[in-house]
């Protein structure tokens, strides 16, 4: 019996810790992404130095490279700004016909569920 509640106890304990493995890696990527699009200048210094480090770039590589991702963050914000009342559109007319099938009570859930999503995703602050 002792064996049995050891590996019992071994099993929880392996169990626990996937477990909050994956809970932490899904937090610490949702983080990351949300970053990302809320301030892609930081995520382009981060890239920067991860390349200097890793490809060893000298100082006129390394404001070639400041430069190409700059113009590349400048021409991908241009782009979002571009198709970002597209996106709208058709969310706005996903959750609208998603509510329109629900009961009074689901689509309390709902309204709930959407305040929660965009708490962790929100709108994208303004670039500079």
């Amino acid at each position: 019996m002792k064996a049995f509640k050891l590996s019992l106890l071994i099993a929880l304990v392996f169990l626990a810790g996937v477990a909050a493995g994956v809970v932490g890696t899904r937090v610490a990527i949702r983080h990351w992404v949300t970053t990302a699009i809320q301030r892609p200048q930081n995520f382009q210094m981060l890239l920067e130095r991860n390349l200097r480090w890793r490809l060893r770039l000298d100082a006129r590589q390394r404001v070639e490279v400041h430069r190409i991702l700059t113009d590349t963050r400048i021409q991908l914000r241009d782009l979002r700004q571009g198709y970002r009342p597209q996106v709208v559109a058709v969310l706005t007319n996903t959750e609208a016909q998603i509510s329109a099938i629900l009961t009074p009570e689901q689509e309390a859930r709902f309204e709930k569920m959407q305040q929660e999503n965009r708490r962790f995703f929100p709108p994208p602050e303004p670039e500079r």
